[in-house]
């Protein structure tokens, strides 16, 4: 970026923005197929290249806006370096002896060892001197700032420069024994690595839950040194993201982290799998199983990819329309649009359909539900919101969140519960079973012992059933709040949601004439084939773009008023004369008293004469 000249003042306008554009995190999310690569190869382009005209389906204020952002980030563009999240699993692979990677990779893809070796032998060589160097390099002293400079410095080198073509070599070498091979031994490493600190070991350690994290942490500090050393700006992409407690992790150290969430429709990417990746039907469903997972207990939470969690807890969401292969100008644009933000917040207003998945954002806050929160806001054609709803429990019966099933065991604040869970045997028995004991686990530590009432009757049931949940779904909630309070017209209304409707709202907002869905996540049932997709009337589906939570506050939030911005920049002489023009109004108005004293003294003297 050029050198800016001016007054003191304007310098200190580029003073202000300064750490927006020093050091700033993204960390890409999303399923395999949806175009986090993509993306990540974009941001870390010399250049990028947006049309004039943006895309097709924009507004005129949208495309306004986006003329706004292209001329700003085609002054200010700043390539961003990426850190594969591949690369840092090779580190810890590395950790371990060619042997003990050759026995590695015949547990996981179940190929005898002398066959494996003999595949792998290729890149044993360069495997046996990188073994060396990292074993040194991890075991090196960090005692003296000398000692961390330089460690820093090779890290930088090793994990931005070294380590990406080495890891091209082990997979292309993986995949000479089976196409998946690669897939599978990186997602193992990656699974045992959370678990254990390990790449070969699934035991599970609890200290070593952030020990990923706290790798790539380091990594991080080593590019923010090393860039601040070339007095240069830190732009990093992390380019996958898989598990949500990594996500919170980074979150919670850096004002700069963003998680953005790739997302494309699933028939688009299942298409991209298939005829780029040529992944075959068998090895899509183990993929997919593995990265949306339908239940993780106990610490499989902490150790399993969950790509649906990750996208949940986005701060950005991007739509990879993904309609041609070479053709990526929508995707270039809206990372354009929220790069262009994360340096000059306010330099654009959202958008309609940000704003709106706002308010269905904020709301969901309200929900009582242990199991998961979403929220929902219905409006007209035109955006203006009409009615938000949240999951939770009928007006006037108490959310779970606020129960306790030590309070339903002793029988206390029997206003809480139904006449059913106070005085059925059966579930009084199950209830006693599962919770008598928990009530009183020191694990607890003061927290309050909530229970899921479904789960619970589907226990007694042998079942699995919906219908015993005591909480309205978000999207019905929104719904029936229209028609508590007076009722109003929701034909060609627009439905936003943080999580898709299920079956039964699908019906509801199909019965209501909505014209538009615009959700954040699937719901991982039938409702879009089975309803929704359904007939003459069927409402359009469309997946969100647009930052929900705290990035829309700081994304849109602006550092000051651009008026003031504009003024102090180019010193605008505004009303910087405000008073002189106050003054000569007020000597106008003088001089035209005087003048009207005069000729009322002349004519009193006039009279008397």
């Amino acid at each position: 970026m050029p050198e800016l000249s001016g007054n003191p003042s304007s310098r200190a306008i580029e003073s202000v923005y300064k750490e927006n554009k020093r050091f700033v995190v993204i960390g890409l999310t999303g399923r395999t197929g949806s175009g986090c690569s993509t993306s990540a190869e974009i941001l870390c382009g010399a250049s990028i290249e947006l049309p004039e005209n943006a895309y097709a389906g924009i507004t005129k204020n949208e495309l306004r806006k986006h003329r706004i952002i292209k001329k700003f980030i085609g002054n200010r563009w700043q390539p961003f370096k990426c850190l594969q999240v591949r690369t840092v699993i090779t580190r810890y692979i590395l950790t371990l002896n060619f042997p003990e990677f050759c026995r590695f990779i015949s547990d996981v893809i179940d190929r005898e060892i002398p066959v494996v070796s003999e595949t792998m032998k290729e890149i044993k060589e360069e495997y046996d001197k990188f073994h060396i160097e990292i074993s040194k390099y991890l075991n090196s002293p960090e005692t003296t700032l000398k000692e961390i400079e330089e460690k820093q410095d090779f890290a930088f080198a090793l994990y931005f420069n070294r380590l990406p073509i080495f890891s091209n070599k082990i997979r292309d070498t993986l995949k000479k024994l089976s196409l998946d091979a690669y897939t599978k031994i990186y997602q193992r490493a990656g699974d045992n690595i959370r678990a254990s600190g390990h790449a070969n070991s699934s035991k599970f350690d609890d200290s070593k839950v952030f020990h990923f994290p706290r790798t790539i942490n380091k990594i991080i500090k080593a590019a923010h040194h090393t860039a601040r050393k070339n007095n240069e700006s830190c732009f990093i992409v992390i380019d996958a993201i898989r598990n949500p407690y990594e996500a919170i992790f980074f979150k919670e150290r850096y004002a700069g982290f963003y998680l953005v969430s790739i997302n494309t429709e699933n028939e688009n990417r299942l298409t991209h799998l298939r005829s780029t990746h040529k992944f075959s039907e068998s090895q899509i469903k183990e993929l997919d199983e593995k990265e949306y997972p339908n239940k993780l207990i106990g610490y499989n939470k902490f150790i399993s990819q969950n790509i649906q969690k990750c996208i949940e807890i986005s701060d950005i969401h991007v739509h990879n329309p993904r309609k041609e292969q070479f053709n990526n100008v929508e995707l270039k644009c809206q990372l354009a649009w929220y790069v262009s933000l994360i340096q000059h917040p306010g330099l654009v207003m959202p958008t309609s359909l940000e704003s709106c998945m706002q308010i269905a954002y904020t709301v969901k806050q309200s929900s009582g539900c242990i199991s998961r929160q979403v929220g929902a806001a219905v409006t007209d054609e035109e955006y203006s919101v009409k009615s938000v709803g949240w999951n939770n429990t009928p007006q006037g019966q108490v959310p779970c969140l606020l129960r306790n099933a030590e309070d339903l065991l002793l029988g206390q604040d029997t206003y809480a519960y139904s006449e059913y869970e106070r005085n059925d045997s059966k579930f009084r028995e199950t209830l006693h079973g599962k919770f008598n004991d928990l009530r009183k686990s020191n694990l607890l530590n003061g927290r309050n012992l909530s229970f899921c009432f479904k789960d619970l009757q589907n226990e007694i049931d042998g079942e699995k059933n919906q219908v015993h949940t005591r909480s309205l779904h978000a999207e019905e909630n929104a719904f029936l709040q229209i028609a508590k309070h007076g009722g109003m017209k929701l034909r060609n209304g627009i439905l936003f949601t943080t999580a898709s409707p299920c079956e039964l709202c699908s019906k509801k907002a199909y019965q209501l004439g909505i014209s538009k869905i615009i959700y954040i996540d699937p719901y991982p049932g039938i409702a879009t084939k089975h309803t929704l997709l359904v007939g003459s009337q069927s409402p359009e589906l469309q997946l969100y773009r647009g930052a929900v939570g705290r990035a829309y506050h700081q994304l849109y939030q602006p550092i000051m008023p651009y008026k003031d911005e504009l003024e102090t920049l180019l010193s605008i002489p505004g009303n910087a004369n405000k008073k002189a023009a106050r003054t000569k109004i007020l000597e106008k108005e003088n001089t035209e008293l005087r003048e009207e004293l005069e000729r009322l003294k002349n004519q009193l003297a006039e009279l008397q004469a």
